[in-house]
């Protein structure tokens, strides 16, 4: 909900006090304001702030003159206050409104909240920081919280001598107090959204370096600032600062607008980032780099490190007028990232990255749960769930597409024109269009507006009329396969970019019909998409598939951007039923020799997709695609070995070597899984890290960890992760954990996930890789149904939390048992706040029952045709593996609870329980919605989260929620002695609002099919209709 614009902040001045005894602070907001229409009443946005005192005064009337204000009105459900005032308050530029408040430091990751480290001498230090975005800012100051109500600030923080304070702006003045304490003012800023306005204090160490000035004028002060010890792991994230603020500044021709530039590592964050002008946060792991960083993380550092510092001019200075344009400053930011990565490090083969990063957004966007683009969002829960992978990377993805039918020098003369055009002000997308077309002379609006304003993405299919000639025709791509008439509506102009075997030279032919015949010598090799900048799939004819895999070695071969988009097109193609997957499986033997490190990551992900939809097939089946798996990548663990075969050995071969040792081992080749015990034993017994290079610890420790069912290497992993001081070894040995599949790991695993040792913003960091069995599948699904109300609560704010949570916990099935399991719990949940990440993942299992169903005795032929299957039918009926059932592990009652997870009962009681240990009994449980719940929100999403194993990002749908009343309520915080959290007595999630799902529920057969709440229609199906789709006899 937007606020009226009849009145307008023009400056903040602010100064917070926090008590750290009981966790509140106190606040004073002073708003310089211009009142456009005489009013008794001025409403602003405010969340959890108690109102003490509220008057407005006109220093033009007189000094003395000021106006109290006679009541306090509070709307929960739109996060607003109303303060009104029995005199009229007149037209006028000069008025200033003064209020004090009582607010929370929190612990919820966002707003203004609180966090703790221990340094490396066992030390605790308490600090505090803000997430504001997207509408969080309200939590700590009463504001006009939306980005195109731009104002300046000034910030004063009163706080104990000898904290580091830090905000967007440099120190402007310091002032000893009695007490110990210290009043610290910063400079006024720049104007700018209320969710960039930021701040920290703490016990922090930095470093620090400076540009050249070359672009500004004067030298820039960049500093990094991370907790005591740390920040020397800080000079890689450090050094691309400099050289990023450097290159924007010649990019955009604008210098770079702040007087400095902090980069701060958080302990506590939920975010992977946050694009705070001038102050820069990070979770720990996302900008510290030890001398033991792997290739990865470099990579990852890079991408995160830069599109946070484009955001200070291309999201900053110039800013989104409304959320529904978030997607083109997330995805500029994104593709700006990589080419400035690729500027700084060519060697990294940057496109060929993307090309496998835009495969997940690619597979999400085919699901009919997925949304457009550019998508209308009119509360905080839309807008949180719109912070996503379509916002991300289909917009990088889209702009890249621009980019080449333009050509980048014509594109990013258009973008300076609009930096320019719109700077310390607001834009839209289609602003963006316009100036490009003004700039470019070409029809950008026209071209863009489909990509960005409809769902989805076509498919194209070639038929072969003759020898020279072929007809293209675009069709919506689904991934489930089962597209009807009625749905495929929609047309894009798709640029083909169609090379030959006799001229690779891309032909630019747009196709803005349905269907095209084009002049191709089909007897000899053809691709479209080349270099895959087109947002969109190909169906190739079988014997052009064929001559495409003969020409991926040889001079002229196809390079590695496209060898890794024919296989993802060809993998995708084959989970729709476009092609059956023996396809795709013969295809990879045209890969055998394969060299490039980037091609064998898209293999290896392709395979575990595979892997991860048969994982409850048979165990030969299983073992036989195991096989195809060691095959392939024990050649190449043979060739390189295990350690460098040169000094400086390039990073590409560094990579492919960790990749084909950890794929091997996975596979359970014997020799990769010997040698990786014998190099585990030596690392955790002597500590020796030379036993086991940086690229290669997480293989080692996953291959030991797979291939055993004891506890002392599970123990080891554990000891290590509580010994090292590091963040990004502390993460390797944290997620590795969910590969011990034994019983008794997978229920340590989610005991300490949820303990005092891991902090809430990687709980799910712990339990991810249990997906990677049957029985981890079944206790995470498990775990979820027991602890759904109290996480639920805990985490309603933090809608990544969520939404990662329901897909981890779900994602991954592909039975219909499991399908209906999933519909029955839910049907009784409060999901507002995740109900398009439920929906999408509901339509990707969907998605996965027809694969299996319709291609699983494909599978096995081509296994058994091809040598790969090492046992037979009847022999594996009895070795079968025992799959866990929820009855198997069952639902523990209440009292056994607290012995199993100690850290989760009496976290807080769940919203419609009675019940003192925090749990709602399923024949009383009333669904409620908390329209409230907000979440802090990335501009990285946390890298933990990218692909990996059956790890999917997950896309969702917008709702507009039921309007319902709320009772404010004001709470504090105490700590629970036994939990090692914070509890809240009234919490600010318990606001109840009686809502239904946010989706269709439909109620046939009772069966309960549940369709996304958007605006094409889902076909509710009758169970027989469900098994008679996945050719299923009832």
């Amino acid at each position: 909900m937007t606020l009226e614009r009849v009145i307008i902040p023009i400056h903040y001045d602010l100064k917070i006090v926090p008590c750290p005894v009981n966790y509140t602070f106190l606040g004073e907001c002073s708003i310089e304001l211009c009142i456009a229409e005489p009013t008794h009443g001025i409403t602003l946005n405010a969340k959890e702030l108690n109102i003490q005192t509220a008057a407005a005064r006109d220093p033009l009337i007189g000094e003395e003159y000021s106006v109290t204000a006679t009541s306090v009105s509070y709307n929960v459900e739109d996060e607003t206050i109303t303060l009104e005032f029995q005199e009229l308050l007149h037209v006028g530029t000069s008025w200033i409104l003064d209020i004090t408040y009582i607010g929370l430091v929190n612990d919820k990751l966002n707003g203004f909240y609180r966090s703790v480290y221990t340094d490396a001498d066992n030390n605790v230090h308490q600090l505090t920081t803000t997430q504001f975005q997207s509408t969080h800012a309200r939590r700590a100051f009463p504001c006009w919280d939306e980005p195109s109500v731009k104002a300046t600030f000034s910030l004063t923080l009163v706080v104990p001598q000898g904290m580091t304070c830090l905000s967007n702006m440099s120190i402007k003045s310091t002032v000893i107090l009695p007490n110990g304490m210290q009043e610290v003012t910063f400079l006024k800023t720049p104007i700018m959204a209320t969710y960039l306005l930021a701040w920290t204090i703490g016990d922090f160490d930095y470093i620090e370096a400076y540009t050249s000035g070359e672009f500004n004028g004067e030298p820039v002060l960049c500093r990094l600032y991370a907790p005591f010890g740390l920040a020397k792991h800080g000079q890689y994230s450090l050094d691309l600062a400099v050289k990023s603020v450097e290159y924007f500044s010649r990019l955009f021709n604008i210098p770079y607008p702040l007087p400095k530039l902090d980069l701060v590592a958080v302990p506590d964050f939920s975010p992977g980032a946050m694009e705070n002008w001038g102050l820069i946060t990070f979770r720990t792991y996302a900008v510290l780099l030890d001398e033991h960083g792997t290739n990865e993380r470099k990579r990852e550092i890079a991408a995160t490190v830069i599109h946070e510092i484009s955001h200070q001019w291309f999201g900053n200075l110039v800013t989104m007028d409304w959320w529904s344009d978030l997607w083109l400053f997330e995805g500029f930011a994104t593709y700006l990232a990589y080419i400035v990565v690729d500027e700084l490090f060519p060697e990294w083969d940057i496109w060929s990255e993307f090309v496998k990063r835009i495969q997940e957004v690619l597979k999400h966007d085919a699901l009919r749960t997925s949304h457009p683009v550019e998508v209308g969002v009119a509360n905080p829960s839309d807008i949180t769930q719109i912070f996503d992978e379509v916002s991300y990377m289909k917009g990088a993805a889209v702009l890249r597409m621009l980019n080449a039918w333009l050509g980048e020098d014509q594109m990013f003369k258009g973008i300076r024109k609009f930096m320019h055009k719109y700077m310390w002000g607001n834009a839209t997308t289609e602003d963006l269009w316009v100036t490009l077309a003004e700039e470019c002379n070409a029809d950008v609006p026209g071209f863009m507006r489909k990509w960005t304003r409809q769902t989805g993405y076509p498919v194209l299919s070639i038929t072969e009329l003759d020898a020279s000639t072929i007809l293209v025709r675009q069709n919506l791509f689904l991934s489930t396969g089962d597209l009807s008439e009625a749905e495929d509506t929609l047309l894009w102009p798709v640029p083909l970019s169609i090379a030959t075997a006799d001229d690779q030279s891309p032909r630019n032919i747009m196709l803005d019909t349905k269907e095209m015949v084009l002049k191709v010598d089909t007897t000899k090799w053809y691709k479209f998409n080349m270099g895959h900048t087109g947002f969109y799939r190909v169906v190739y004819p079988p014997r052009t598939i064929h001559l495409l895999g003969q020409a991926l070695g040889g001079a002229g071969s196809l390079d590695a951007a496209n060898r890794i988009g024919l296989l993802t097109d060809a993998a995708a193609l084959v989970a729709s039923g476009h092609t059956p997957t023996s396809s795709f499986l013969t295809l990879l033997k045209y890969f055998e020799d394969e060299e490039d490190y980037m091609v064998w990551s898209e293999i290896s992900y392709r395979l575990q997709e595979l892997f991860s939809v048969w994982l409850e097939q048979p165990t030969y089946i299983m073992n036989g695609l195991k096989e195809v798996q060691r095959r392939l990548f024990t050649k190449i663990v043979k060739r390189l070995g295990w350690d460098s075969l040169k000094e400086g050995e390039d990073q590409a071969t560094e990579n492919l070597r960790a990749l084909a040792i950890r794929f091997a081992g996975r596979a359970g080749d014997p020799e990769v899984v010997t040698e990786a015990r014998r190099r585990f034993w030596i690392f955790m017994n002597d500590r020796n890290m030379s036993a086991i290079s940086p690229d290669l610890r997480f293989p080692v420790f996953e291959i030991v960890l797979r291939t055993t069912t004891g506890v002392e290497e599970y123990e080891a992993i554990v000891n290590y992760y509580r010994e090292t001081y590091m963040p990004g070894e502390k993460v390797v040995a944290l997620t590795v954990l969910g590969y011990g599949h034994s019983a008794e790991l997978i229920q340590r695993t989610l005991a300490f996930a949820v303990s005092p040792e891991v902090r809430s913003q990687d709980i799910l960091t712990a339990v991810a890789t249990l997906r990677s069995s049957v029985r981890g599948r079944a206790e995470l699904w498990n775990f979820m149904r027991r602890y759904w109300d109290i996480l639920y609560e805990r985490h309603c704010d933090d809608i990544r939390f969520l939404d990662y949570f329901v897909l981890l916990g779900i994602g991954s099935f592909s039975s219909l048992e499991r399908y209906h399991e999933i519909q029955e719990f839910f049907v009784t949940k409060d999901t507002s706040s995740c109900e398009r990440i439920l929906a999408t993942c509901l339509e990707g299992i969907r998605m996965h029952i027809l694969w299996l169903e319709r291609d699983r005795d494909d599978v096995e032929r081509w296994l058994h045709g091809n040598g790969y299957l090492t046992i037979e039918p009847e022999e594996e009926q009895q070795q079968q593996q025992q799959c866990v059932s929820p009855a198997s592990s069952g639902f523990q009652s209440p009292s056994t609870l607290g012995r199993v997870f100690p850290r989760l009962t009496n976290v807080g009681r769940s919203r419609s329980s009675s019940f003192a240990d925090g749990f709602s009994s399923p024949e009383t449980y009333t669904p409620r919605s908390d329209s409230s719940a907000v979440s802090s929100c990335s501009s990285s999403p946390p890298s933990v989260y990218q692909r990996d194993d059956c790890h999917h990002h997950h896309h969702h749908h917008q709702h507009q929620p039921q309007a319902h009343s709320h009772q404010h309520h004001y709470h504090c915080d105490e700590h629970h002695p036994h939990s090692g959290v914070y509890i809240n007595n009234a919490g600010a999630c318990h606001h109840g609002l009686e809502i239904g799902l946010g989706a269709t529920v439909h109620h046939m057969n009772e069966v309960t099919i549940l369709s996304a709440a958007t605006s094409t229609t889902v076909t509710p199906r009758s169970l027989e209709s469900e098994m008679e789709l996945l050719h299923i006899n009832p």
